[in-house]
């Protein structure tokens, strides 16, 4: 995979490699609604994910960070991705985070299930989990939907889940790797 761009489109959503032309959006975004970070900042944050992206191939994989971008609008609405930076643990970790105004409408758990559909389909991944906070019931909802198994509580008091590409019966079918003219 490497340098790759990875490109994946739902019905609502573009989710997309983070590149050297998005450093005025990621210092716009990084911390979502709290507020703009500095444009060196930002700089190292792209190049820090583009390093992290450059290491993972089908079968091993660092870190992912992903663009969530509208569709309908071009807006740049919140982040997603795979986390393996914690190589004791067996498998990735599924991330997203949107925008507040954008919680409620389906959008995490539609990049939620584009993600498992990466992670099972190019990446082959055996296997991926997730996490969150206990009062993140929504966020517990979207692992739910998208089929993760409920493991029970992890050591800080938050919901942990799990999924397999065995088990994962919404994702991989409705994957398509971009095509290119």
């Amino acid at each position: 995979m490497g340098s790759t761009e990875i490109r994946i489109e739902t019905a609502h959503l573009i989710i997309r490699t983070v590149t050297t032309a998005d450093v005025d959006a990621v210092a716009r975004s990084w911390k979502l609604d709290e507020g703009p970070i500095p444009h060196a900042e930002a700089e190292q944050q792209v190049q820090w994910m583009l390093a992290n992206h450059a290491q993972n191939a089908p079968g091993k994989l660092t870190h992912l960070c992903l663009a969530i971008i509208l569709k309908d609008t071009g807006e740049f609405i919140g982040w997603c991705g795979l986390d393996h930076l914690d190589s004791t643990k067996p498998d990735p970790a599924l991330f997203y985070l949107l925008k507040a105004n954008y919680w409620g409408q389906g959008l995490a758990t539609e990049a939620a299930r584009a993600l498992l559909g990466y992670a099972f389909g190019p990446m082959n991944l055996p296997s991926v989990h997730g996490g969150a906070a206990p009062e993140n019931i929504a966020s517990k909802r979207v692992m739910e939907k998208i089929g993760m198994q409920y493991l029970g509580t992890d050591d800080e008091g938050g919901y942990a889940f799990r999924i397999t590409r065995e088990t994962d019966s919404t994702s991989t079918s409705d994957f398509r790797l971009p095509t290119h003219d």
